[in-house]
């Protein structure tokens, strides 16, 4: 009996240990992604440093918070829907992927699938006009779901803005922590 126990718990062990080193692994593989991007990627994201965000004006946003107004005032119709559509698109995609497969959202596939899909890829290369059509789009948002961090993540990339100071190096984690320090930033800039 002794014996039995004895396997019992080595043969836990041995199946746990993928498992325990696989989640260890999890920040390797998390920041193997971020050092990949493919070419367009590395190009939206040059396009929009070399265009300077600084000079998007952002007079929506002050320290007494956003006017929604005149966010909603100077933005480009045709790219907000063209912005939601292809992200909505995107994360219905991916939504039916994780549906068919309960194990998708844990091997982190969803993620590649997001950064390198043709939706994504090209509201990346929208550059800086595609800034306000997502901000108010994660704004107006009362959810922090899938979309929300799609967007947050898009205009994170196109924006440049460092945020891996946050959570102790962390970065942000939800569309509410992103609108938080994004606008943080915005206000820092004015100053």
């Amino acid at each position: 009996m002794k014996h039995i126990k004895h396997y019992a718990f080595l043969t836990m062990v041995v199946c746990l240990m993928p498992l325990i080193s696989g989640c260890a692994n999890q920040n390797n593989f998390s920041d193997n992604n971020r050092e990949l991007k493919t070419e367009n990627q590395k190009s939206a994201r040059n396009e929009g440093n070399s265009e300077n965000n600084e000079n998007v004006d952002w007079k929506e946003v002050s320290k007494n918070g956003v006017d929604e107004t005149l966010l909603i005032k100077n933005i480009d119709e045709k790219v907000l829907t063209y912005v939601a559509k292809q992200l909505q698109n995107l994360c219905d995609e991916i939504g039916e992927k994780g549906r068919k497969d309960k194990f998708y959202w844990l091997t982190g596939q969803w993620y590649n699938d997001v950064m390198y899909s043709k939706q994504y890829i090209s509201v990346l290369l929208l550059g800086k006009k595609a800034m306000k059509p997502l901000f108010l789009i994660i704004y107006k948002s009362k959810q922090a779901g899938m979309y929300e961090w799609v967007c947050s993540k898009a205009l994170d990339e196109i924006s440049g803005f460092d945020f891996s100071g946050l959570n102790n190096g962390v970065g942000w984690s939800n569309s509410r922590e992103f609108l938080k320090a994004f606008t943080d930033k915005i206000i820092e800039q004015k100053n």
